[in-house]
Protein backbone atom coordinates (compact mmCIF):
# COMPACT_ATOMS: atom_id res chain seq x y z
CA UNK A 1 0.00 0.00 0.00
CA UNK A 2 2.66 2.36 1.00
CA UNK A 3 4.38 1.69 -2.50
CA UNK A 4 1.33 2.40 -4.25
CA UNK A 5 0.46 5.93 -2.40
CA UNK A 6 4.62 6.80 -3.03
CA UNK A 7 3.81 5.78 -6.76
CA UNK A 8 0.94 7.62 -7.43
CA UNK A 9 2.48 10.93 -6.01
CA UNK A 10 2.32 13.55 -8.32
CA UNK A 11 4.88 14.49 -10.60
CA UNK A 12 7.41 16.88 -8.78
CA UNK A 13 5.98 16.92 -5.29
CA UNK A 14 9.32 15.82 -3.97
CA UNK A 15 11.31 18.87 -5.75
CA UNK A 16 8.10 21.01 -4.61
CA UNK A 17 8.28 19.50 -0.74
CA UNK A 18 6.62 20.59 1.22
CA UNK A 19 3.43 21.65 0.35
CA UNK A 20 1.38 21.47 3.14
CA UNK A 21 1.63 21.28 7.61
CA UNK A 22 3.80 18.67 8.46
CA UNK A 23 3.16 16.24 11.53
CA UNK A 24 6.03 15.32 14.09
CA UNK A 25 4.25 13.13 16.62
CA UNK A 26 5.71 13.12 19.85
CA UNK A 27 5.27 9.99 21.69
CA UNK A 28 4.73 11.54 25.13
CA UNK A 29 2.00 13.94 26.51
CA UNK A 30 2.34 17.41 26.46
CA UNK A 31 4.57 19.48 28.86
CA UNK A 32 7.60 16.47 29.68
CA UNK A 33 10.89 17.63 28.19
CA UNK A 34 10.68 15.41 24.43
CA UNK A 35 7.43 17.56 24.06
CA UNK A 36 9.42 20.94 25.12
CA UNK A 37 11.89 19.71 22.95
CA UNK A 38 10.52 19.09 19.71
CA UNK A 39 8.05 22.22 19.85
CA UNK A 40 11.25 24.27 20.26
CA UNK A 41 12.94 22.97 17.32
CA UNK A 42 9.99 22.24 15.33
CA UNK A 43 9.34 26.07 15.49
CA UNK A 44 12.78 27.34 13.70
CA UNK A 45 12.56 24.33 11.33
CA UNK A 46 8.75 25.47 10.49
CA UNK A 47 10.65 28.88 9.75
CA UNK A 48 13.31 27.53 7.27
CA UNK A 49 10.93 25.02 5.68
CA UNK A 50 8.05 27.56 4.98
CA UNK A 51 5.58 25.51 6.36
CA UNK A 52 3.63 25.01 9.55
CA UNK A 53 5.03 21.38 11.70
CA UNK A 54 2.18 20.45 13.48
CA UNK A 55 3.35 18.15 17.58
CA UNK A 56 0.74 15.56 17.57
CA UNK A 57 1.35 14.26 21.27
CA UNK A 58 0.43 10.23 21.36
CA UNK A 59 1.25 9.94 24.87
CA UNK A 60 0.62 6.43 26.52
CA UNK A 61 2.39 2.72 27.02
CA UNK A 62 6.16 3.83 27.50
CA UNK A 63 6.43 5.76 24.24
CA UNK A 64 4.48 2.11 22.42
CA UNK A 65 1.62 4.36 21.47
CA UNK A 66 3.69 7.24 19.63
CA UNK A 67 5.73 4.99 17.92
CA UNK A 68 3.53 2.44 16.56
CA UNK A 69 1.60 5.81 15.04
CA UNK A 70 4.66 6.42 13.39
CA UNK A 71 5.14 3.59 12.04
CA UNK A 72 1.69 3.14 10.57
CA UNK A 73 1.69 6.49 8.86
CA UNK A 74 1.59 7.21 5.41
CA UNK A 75 5.35 7.57 3.95
CA UNK A 76 4.45 10.49 2.26
CA UNK A 77 6.73 12.90 4.02
CA UNK A 78 4.48 14.36 6.00
CA UNK A 79 4.66 12.17 9.26
CA UNK A 80 7.92 12.15 11.59
CA UNK A 81 8.31 10.99 14.47
CA UNK A 82 10.03 12.62 17.86
CA UNK A 83 12.25 10.20 18.84
CA UNK A 84 14.29 9.85 22.27
CA UNK A 85 15.93 7.26 24.64
CA UNK A 86 13.23 5.10 24.68
CA UNK A 87 13.92 4.20 21.20
CA UNK A 88 16.96 2.44 23.13
CA UNK A 89 14.82 0.28 25.34
CA UNK A 90 11.25 -0.03 24.15
CA UNK A 91 12.15 -3.97 22.63
CA UNK A 92 13.78 -5.00 25.54
CA UNK A 93 11.05 -3.73 28.22
CA UNK A 94 7.94 -4.59 25.85
CA UNK A 95 9.34 -8.39 24.66
CA UNK A 96 7.66 -8.78 20.91
CA UNK A 97 6.68 -5.42 18.99
CA UNK A 98 4.06 -5.29 16.51
CA UNK A 99 6.90 -3.04 14.75
CA UNK A 100 10.70 -3.31 14.73
CA UNK A 101 12.36 0.34 15.90
CA UNK A 102 15.42 -0.53 13.58
CA UNK A 103 13.55 -1.31 10.43
CA UNK A 104 10.45 0.52 10.27
CA UNK A 105 11.82 3.88 11.40
CA UNK A 106 14.68 5.94 9.60
CA UNK A 107 17.09 8.25 11.21
CA UNK A 108 16.92 11.46 10.31
CA UNK A 109 19.23 13.39 12.83
CA UNK A 110 19.73 13.55 16.93
CA UNK A 111 18.50 17.23 18.21
CA UNK A 112 19.85 17.31 21.51
CA UNK A 113 21.78 15.45 24.61
CA UNK A 114 20.40 15.92 28.11
CA UNK A 115 22.61 14.42 31.13
CA UNK A 116 20.75 12.58 33.99
CA UNK A 117 21.89 14.06 37.19
CA UNK A 118 22.60 12.04 40.36
CA UNK A 119 20.59 13.98 43.37
CA UNK A 120 19.88 12.79 47.26
CA UNK A 121 17.07 14.64 49.36
CA UNK A 122 18.90 17.79 50.86
CA UNK A 123 18.87 16.03 54.32
CA UNK A 124 20.44 12.90 53.59
CA UNK A 125 23.71 12.74 55.28
CA UNK A 126 26.18 12.02 52.28
CA UNK A 127 28.04 15.00 50.53
CA UNK A 128 29.69 13.00 47.58
CA UNK A 129 28.63 9.45 45.38
CA UNK A 130 31.56 8.23 47.65
CA UNK A 131 29.81 8.71 50.82
CA UNK A 132 25.96 7.64 49.26
CA UNK A 133 27.81 4.70 47.75
CA UNK A 134 29.00 3.80 51.90
CA UNK A 135 25.76 4.49 53.33
CA UNK A 136 24.10 2.24 50.62
CA UNK A 137 26.37 -0.64 51.43
CA UNK A 138 26.12 -0.29 55.10
CA UNK A 139 22.27 -0.58 54.74
CA UNK A 140 21.60 -2.61 52.12
CA UNK A 141 17.93 -1.62 50.73
CA UNK A 142 17.50 0.97 53.21
CA UNK A 143 17.65 3.84 50.86
CA UNK A 144 14.91 4.76 48.66
CA UNK A 145 15.17 5.59 44.53
CA UNK A 146 12.39 7.67 43.00
CA UNK A 147 12.32 6.91 39.48
CA UNK A 148 9.59 8.11 36.96
CA UNK A 149 7.96 4.52 36.61
CA UNK A 150 9.38 0.85 35.94
CA UNK A 151 11.63 1.31 33.04
CA UNK A 152 11.69 4.67 32.46
CA UNK A 153 14.59 6.92 31.39
CA UNK A 154 15.15 7.78 35.36
CA UNK A 155 14.48 3.83 36.64
CA UNK A 156 17.03 2.81 34.04
CA UNK A 157 19.88 5.82 34.43
CA UNK A 158 19.45 4.75 38.40
CA UNK A 159 19.86 0.87 37.83
CA UNK A 160 23.11 1.55 35.44
CA UNK A 161 23.99 3.46 38.91
CA UNK A 162 23.56 1.01 40.83
CA UNK A 163 24.73 -2.02 39.40
CA UNK A 164 28.52 -0.03 38.58
CA UNK A 165 28.44 0.91 42.09
CA UNK A 166 27.44 -2.59 43.45
CA UNK A 167 24.63 -1.17 46.02
CA UNK A 168 21.08 -2.13 46.67
CA UNK A 169 17.83 -0.02 47.30
CA UNK A 170 14.49 -0.24 47.25
CA UNK A 171 13.00 1.15 44.40
CA UNK A 172 9.69 3.27 44.60
CA UNK A 173 8.16 4.43 41.37
CA UNK A 174 6.46 7.61 40.12
CA UNK A 175 3.80 8.40 37.70
CA UNK A 176 6.73 10.38 35.46
CA UNK A 177 9.61 12.73 36.41
CA UNK A 178 8.01 15.35 38.00
CA UNK A 179 6.22 13.49 41.06
CA UNK A 180 9.45 11.60 41.37
CA UNK A 181 11.93 14.71 41.88
CA UNK A 182 8.83 16.43 44.14
CA UNK A 183 9.16 13.35 45.88
CA UNK A 184 13.00 13.93 46.73
CA UNK A 185 12.32 17.37 47.87
CA UNK A 186 9.64 16.37 50.35
CA UNK A 187 12.26 13.68 51.35
CA UNK A 188 9.38 10.57 50.39
CA UNK A 189 13.02 9.12 48.93
CA UNK A 190 16.57 9.59 49.19
CA UNK A 191 17.90 9.54 45.84
CA UNK A 192 17.14 9.71 41.92
CA UNK A 193 18.51 10.04 38.48
CA UNK A 194 15.90 12.84 36.64
CA UNK A 195 17.61 14.73 33.60
CA UNK A 196 18.93 18.40 34.50
CA UNK A 197 16.21 20.16 33.37
CA UNK A 198 13.94 18.57 35.37
CA UNK A 199 15.94 19.19 38.24
CA UNK A 200 18.15 22.51 37.53
CA UNK A 201 15.68 24.36 39.46
CA UNK A 202 15.70 22.41 42.52
CA UNK A 203 19.34 21.92 42.74
CA UNK A 204 20.28 25.60 42.40
CA UNK A 205 16.95 26.44 44.89
CA UNK A 206 19.13 24.41 47.38
CA UNK A 207 16.10 21.60 47.76
CA UNK A 208 17.84 18.60 46.71
CA UNK A 209 21.79 17.95 46.38
CA UNK A 210 23.43 17.54 43.19
CA UNK A 211 26.08 14.62 43.64
CA UNK A 212 27.02 14.03 39.85
CA UNK A 213 26.05 14.93 36.07
CA UNK A 214 25.99 11.44 34.40
CA UNK A 215 28.21 12.92 31.56
CA UNK A 216 31.71 12.63 30.33
CA UNK A 217 31.74 16.34 30.91
CA UNK A 218 30.70 18.30 33.42
CA UNK A 219 27.70 20.60 32.78
CA UNK A 220 27.42 24.39 31.93
CA UNK A 221 24.14 24.61 34.29
CA UNK A 222 26.11 23.20 37.10
CA UNK A 223 29.57 23.57 36.80
CA UNK A 224 30.51 22.88 40.05
CA UNK A 225 29.40 19.31 40.20
CA UNK A 226 31.61 16.53 39.04
CA UNK A 227 30.86 13.52 36.25
CA UNK A 228 29.73 10.23 37.72
CA UNK A 229 33.12 9.41 36.26
CA UNK A 230 35.16 12.42 38.46
CA UNK A 231 33.17 11.06 41.56
CA UNK A 232 34.34 7.59 41.14
CA UNK A 233 31.96 5.31 39.30
CA UNK A 234 33.19 4.56 35.82
CA UNK A 235 31.35 3.39 32.40
CA UNK A 236 27.65 5.09 34.15
CA UNK A 237 27.30 7.71 31.74
CA UNK A 238 23.43 8.14 31.38
CA UNK A 239 21.65 11.02 29.13
CA UNK A 240 18.91 11.58 27.50
CA UNK A 241 18.54 12.12 23.86
CA UNK A 242 15.97 13.75 21.53
CA UNK A 243 16.17 13.45 17.47
CA UNK A 244 13.79 13.16 14.48
CA UNK A 245 13.24 9.65 12.79
CA UNK A 246 10.84 9.33 9.27
CA UNK A 247 8.69 6.77 8.30
CA UNK A 248 10.14 3.31 6.32
CA UNK A 249 9.43 4.23 2.99
CA UNK A 250 9.46 8.21 3.05
CA UNK A 251 11.24 9.32 -0.43
CA UNK A 252 14.66 10.00 0.32
CA UNK A 253 14.55 13.46 -0.91
CA UNK A 254 12.04 14.42 1.39
CA UNK A 255 14.34 13.16 4.11
CA UNK A 256 17.02 15.10 3.18
CA UNK A 257 14.78 17.81 2.94
CA UNK A 258 14.02 17.80 6.38
CA UNK A 259 17.70 17.00 7.61
CA UNK A 260 19.36 19.95 5.95
CA UNK A 261 16.06 21.82 7.32
CA UNK A 262 16.81 20.43 11.05
CA UNK A 263 20.42 20.93 10.31
CA UNK A 264 20.00 24.66 9.68
CA UNK A 265 17.89 25.38 12.67
CA UNK A 266 20.10 23.62 14.70
CA UNK A 267 23.05 25.78 14.19
CA UNK A 268 21.31 28.81 14.22
CA UNK A 269 22.32 30.91 17.52
CA UNK A 270 18.53 31.51 18.17
CA UNK A 271 17.44 28.07 18.66
CA UNK A 272 21.12 26.85 20.37
CA UNK A 273 20.33 30.27 23.15
CA UNK A 274 16.92 28.22 23.19
CA UNK A 275 18.19 24.67 23.86
CA UNK A 276 20.73 26.07 26.69
CA UNK A 277 18.00 27.10 28.44
CA UNK A 278 16.85 23.47 28.55
CA UNK A 279 20.38 22.46 29.80
CA UNK A 280 20.72 20.61 26.53
CA UNK A 281 23.77 20.14 24.34
CA UNK A 282 23.53 20.54 20.43
CA UNK A 283 24.27 17.39 18.64
CA UNK A 284 23.24 17.72 14.96
CA UNK A 285 24.58 14.85 13.73
CA UNK A 286 24.26 12.55 10.54
CA UNK A 287 21.28 10.44 9.67
CA UNK A 288 24.46 7.16 9.58
CA UNK A 289 25.48 8.52 13.09
CA UNK A 290 22.13 8.92 14.31
CA UNK A 291 21.44 5.44 13.48
CA UNK A 292 24.78 3.91 14.98
CA UNK A 293 24.67 5.37 17.80
CA UNK A 294 20.99 4.04 18.46
CA UNK A 295 22.13 0.48 17.60
CA UNK A 296 24.82 0.67 20.08
CA UNK A 297 22.86 2.31 23.22
CA UNK A 298 20.46 -0.47 22.96
CA UNK A 299 22.95 -2.83 23.12
CA UNK A 300 23.58 -0.92 26.45
CA UNK A 301 20.39 -0.40 28.24
CA UNK A 302 19.29 -3.99 26.87
CA UNK A 303 21.82 -5.24 29.02
CA UNK A 304 20.70 -3.44 31.96
CA UNK A 305 17.33 -4.62 31.48
CA UNK A 306 17.99 -7.81 31.53
CA UNK A 307 20.52 -7.30 34.35
CA UNK A 308 17.79 -5.62 36.73
CA UNK A 309 15.08 -8.05 35.72
CA UNK A 310 12.98 -6.07 33.78
CA UNK A 311 13.20 -7.54 30.69
CA UNK A 312 9.74 -9.48 29.59
CA UNK A 313 11.80 -11.93 27.51
CA UNK A 314 13.63 -13.32 31.18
Amino acid sequence: MAALVCAAAPAGAEENYPTRPIRWIVAWPAGGTTDVIARVVAQKVSEIIGQAIVIDNRGGAAAMIGMNAAVQATPDGYTFLVSDSALSSVAALNGKLPFDPEKDLVPVTMFVTVAHVLVVRKDLPVQSVKELVALARSKPKALNFGSGGIGSPLHLAGELFRARAGIEWTHIPYRGSGPAVAAVVAGEVDVATPTLPNTIGQVTGGNIRALAVMTAKRSPSLPDVPTIAEAGISDAEAFAYYGLHAVKGTPRAMIDRMYDACIKALNSPDLRAKLREQSADVVADTPAEYGSFIQADTQKWNEIIKAAGLSKDN
